[in-house]
């Protein structure tokens, strides 16, 4: 169970909400300069005078990598050093990003954080989220201080990327053309199923169900078990597709046994194929196009940004990893 809920809240905590949006690669890193000495003792890295400590880096890599079922619980050297450098490329591209948005005064709404804590707290049961967080060697402010970070990154895309962005009418009719499967509604068929311990119980409520009665009222009565099931037919089991379609709507199944349990299927409506409405359609096409052009952006964005920053790398973390010589013998 513990371990459950650590996984599920490493999903939730992680820095990288959008792993799309950082494109910044190792191959990068070469461009920066390496130091022997940064601005504070415990730093690995430093963004425009800002320091990034060991500590978050070893935060945020247990964040992304503790737990997952290809990560060993003790990495070897070279796994370890690789992890610190994917953590680390992706925090100097957050401080590149919350220093760019504290310069320009943009900054999410005042309470976000409060409100986004308080959303991943409602995930866990009392004192599970503090525990997890105790497992997981993180600091509660700290993790509020990532957090906050996590929601910059999000704001940013919102308000600095996503203005940035058009999608003319051809783009969104090519996107239709290419795509109009997915915005075909299926044939929809909504019905009550109604489970009992006896056949004259089910067949009691059935009767009550077809004559107009109220499912709440029927579920007390007869102490059965009523599902109002709204599906498309082509996700319905086999077995309940074949007894559903010869009924017409207000119509019920023979009652039938299922597994411990006795069974009618009660139709209400079936909803013929239909196409969703223009203003979804179109919606869902300009999220679709704007997530496809947003990484291309941001990579214009960043490169622009690191030719303005000074970004400077502790030389152990710069290179790739390299073995210990042999001792000798």
């Amino acid at each position: 169970m513990k371990e459950r809920i650590i996984l599920k809240t490493i999903t939730a905590i992680l820095i990288f909400v959008r792993p799309g949006l950082f494109v910044f690669s190792f191959a990068l890193l070469g461009l920066l300069s390496p130091a022997q000495t940064l601005a504070m003792p415990g730093d690995v890295a430093e963004v425009n005078g800002k320091g990034i400590a060991f500590a978050d880096l070893e935060a945020a890599r247990v964040s992304v990598f503790v737990g997952l079922a290809s990560a060993p619980a003790e990495p070897d050297e070279a796994t370890l050093h690789k992890q610190y450098r994917y953590v680390l490329t992706r925090l100097i591209e957050e401080m590149i990003v919350c220093v760019y948005m504290e310069k320009k005064g943009i900054a999410p709404e005042a309470g976000a954080l409060e409100a986004e804590e308080a959303r991943i707290r409602a995930d866990y049961p009392e004192g599970a989220f503090e525990e997890m967080l105790l497992n997981l060697g993180l600091d509660l402010e700290d993790w509020r201080k990532r957090l906050y970070r996590r929601l910059m990154v999000e704001h940013f895309a919102s308000n600095v990327l996503r203005p940035e962005i058009s999608i003319s009418s051809d783009e969104a009719q090519e996107y239709y053309r290419a795509h109009s499967a997915e915005f075909v509604i299926p044939e929809l068929w909504h019905f009550l199923r109604i489970l009992g311990r006896d056949s004259k119980t089910v067949e009691a409520a059935r009767a009550d169900l077809v004559a107009g009665q109220n499912a709440d009222a029927v579920r007390k009565k007869h102490l059965v078990t009523i599902h109002d099931i709204n599906i498309g037919m082509d996700l319905l089991a086999d077995d309940v597709a074949a007894v559903l379609k010869p009924l017409k709507p207000g119509q019920s199944s023979k009652i039938e046994k299922s597994g411990d349990e006795w069974r009618a299927l009660l139709l209400l409506q079936k909803s013929p194929v239909s196409i969703q409405e223009p203003a979804e359609i179109s919606r869902r096409i300009e999220q679709a196009l704007t997530e496809e052009k947003v990484p291309a952006i941001y990579a214009t964005w960043l490169q622009n940004q690191l030719k303005k920053s000074k970004v400077r790398i502790s030389p152990a973390l710069l290179e790739e990893y390299k073995p210990p010589a042999a001792s000798s013998q």
